[in-house]
């Protein structure tokens, strides 16, 4: 059976990475970096890490997103700012990517239209009880969540 990895990227403030290391059509583990901890480096880490170790990458997804009414000029252009550096990142690692929207990954997945980030914590921990979707004190880790849906909406895409 060959063995890739597929990859999504939240690229929010508090946005991840997740991987989905598939054997086939089977999840054989799902890693998370977490921006916060690494930054970009954590990323650009990881998937040299995946070059080295010669692990095919399938698929890789970075949330196409645009800034929303009433946020502040200042996060605006932290989030710009943000998704220029991973888009950067993947070009330089001639990564090939895609963006998917979140209304497209999330229908994929099953998430009801409105729930909100609970919704797709809901979905993803059906799909997915092994995954680690909350943070220390029990909250929802929306990063993390957000970035395994765009994984598993790439893998179902790719498979």
């Amino acid at each position: 059976m060959s063995k890739t990895v597929v990859v999504g990227i939240d690229p929010g403030a508090s946005g991840a990475l997740c991987a989905l290391f598939l054997s086939g059509n089977l999840v054989t583990s799902i890693e998370f970096i977490d921006f916060k901890s690494t930054k970009l480096l954590g990323y650009i880490n990881f998937l040299n890490k995946m070059r080295t170790l010669r692990y095919p990458i399938a698929a890789t997804g970075i949330e196409s997103v645009n800034s929303m009414p009433g946020q502040g000029v200042k996060s605006v252009f932290s989030f710009g700012q943000r998704l220029g550096e991973l888009e950067g990142m993947l070009q330089t690692l001639e990564v090939g990517y895609e963006m998917p929207r979140p209304l497209t990954w999330q229908k994929a997945c099953g998430v009801k239209p409105k729930s909100g980030k609970k919704g797709v914590y809901e979905t993803l921990s059906k799909i997915y009880p092994k995954a680690e979707l909350l943070g220390p004190k029990g909250g929802i880790n929306d990063g993390r969540c957000d970035a395994l849906g765009i994984a598993h909406f790439l893998r179902g895409k790719y498979q």
